[in-house]
């Protein structure tokens, strides 16, 4: 995809691996392709200065807008606007596999910082509190407000 980036992260429990960084499109955008394995849920978040959108390429999500959830299947996108409450889940207990498009470019830079580098075969388990944290104190330096209720107790 003309990226020659393969470094692949893990936040929230997802695997993240760029595609396009914000350096390779002037900062106009960035292209992730993200994993989840099941049964993962982002913190419910505002980005105060880029939107995302979502397209589902396998298995399903439920995108949470505004307290709203709506489930998307293999096909299926949605745009995250900034400034507007969202949440993604995988609770199906499949495997998914989506493209994120962040603009302009900030999640990339955010990912770095907030996630950690994916080693092959490594296993991915719920967030530590040290990635916890990680990733509290990234989102503030990044724009992103985290709402209460995350991580969700089971």
């Amino acid at each position: 995809m003309g990226s020659t980036e393969t470094k692949a992260f893990v936040l929230a429990g997802v695997i993240m691996k760029p595609l396009l960084s914000g350096r390779q499109t002037n900062g106009q955008f960035c292209l992730l392709e993200n994993i989840s394995e099941g049964n993962t849920k982002t913190p419910i978040h505002v980005h105060a200065d880029d939107d995302e959108t979502i397209y589902v390429i396998e298995g399903e999500l439920t995108a949470v807008v505004a307290g709203e959830p709506r489930q998307l299947t293999a096909g299926q996108s949605i745009f995250l606007q900034r400034g507007v409450p969202h949440q993604l889940m995988n609770v199906s207990g499949g495997s998914a596999r989506y493209i994120l498009i962040d603009t302009p470019a900030i999640f990339d830079k955010f990912l770095e910082e907030a996630g950690h580098e994916f080693r092959q075969g490594e296993a991915i388990v719920p967030p530590t509190q040290e990635e916890v944290d990680r990733l509290q104190s990234a989102s503030r330096k990044f724009g992103i407000t985290l709402l209460p209720d995350w991580p969700a107790e089971n």
